[in-house]
């Protein structure tokens, strides 16, 4: 039985200025080359694609993020014959997600090894509470070397992370989670602009009058009146208008 190593790799992802390409991922450090493409694209796919490997076609999330999935391999014909295949024998998926070999363009995943991995996705998706999967029946992986069962683990882990990072979690969100299991984006809504304060009109005069007092206290209106009375500060009158022609 080989040793499984979980540790977490990065994420390479490489996006094209052209929106409808599809995302090339591969995990820093590991032999595990990605394609992830949308269905309308699959008809332009490179030939490079067209190896040993395994895939992953993806339904689209519903309201409860469930989801389904096919998962299945490709040997000869490679990969993108493969994909072309399923455009015609499935039409639930909108996406696909493949995997292959990419340390050295010389090698590509055997027959075996594409087997294995095949096996091992089918059980890590049938395990998880929010896929439901189309395969009929669990595909048959073939027996291994502790050597190549551990090399092959290393994909697992990158390959979750791809599907969570295209929103296709593999479990549901615990509502006690500490973001109340809510969206990882929320919308804030911006502050309103304070209004800027009213200008103070004096009954007494026209327009803003500039000797009033902001919230006076009694005793400052008072003297402020008596002010005004004893002659202190004139009324400004308006300017009359110029009738003459």
């Amino acid at each position: 039985m080989c040793a499984a190593r979980f540790a977490p790799s990065q994420l390479v992802v490489s996006l094209s200025y052209d929106l409808n390409n599809p995302m090339k991922i591969r995990a820093k450090h590991k032999v595990a080359g990605m394609l992830l493409l949308d269905r309308d694209y699959a008809n332009r796919l490179d030939r490079g694609w067209n190896v040993p490997g395994a895939y992953i076609l993806l339904d689209r999330p519903d309201s409860k993020g469930r989801w389904g999935a096919y998962v299945g391999k490709a040997t000869n014909p490679g990969l993108r014959q493969r994909v072309l295949q399923q455009l015609k024998d499935r039409d639930h998926w909108y996406r696909a997600l493949l995997i292959r070999y990419e340390s050295n363009d010389d090698e590509t995943l055997n027959s075996s090894e594409a087997g294995w991995l095949e096996g091992r996705l089918y059980d890590h998706l049938a395990n998880a509470g929010q896929v439901d999967l189309h395969n009929r029946n669990r595909p048959q992986d073939p027996t291994l070397t502790d050597d190549d069962e551990t090399s092959l683990i290393d994909y697992l882990i990158p390959i979750e992370s791809v599907l969570r990072l295209i929103g296709h979690t593999l479990h549901p969100r615990n509502p006690n989670a500490p973001d109340g299991g809510g969206p990882l984006v929320k919308m804030i809504k911006p502050e309103p602009a304070p209004e800027e304060p009213k200008p103070y009109v004096s009954v007494f005069g026209y327009g803003p009058n500039p000797y009033l007092l902001q919230n006076p206290t009694i005793e400052e209106a008072l003297e402020r009146f008596a002010l005004l009375s004893a002659g202190k500060y004139r009324r400004t009158e308006p300017e009359a208008p110029n009738t003459s022609t």
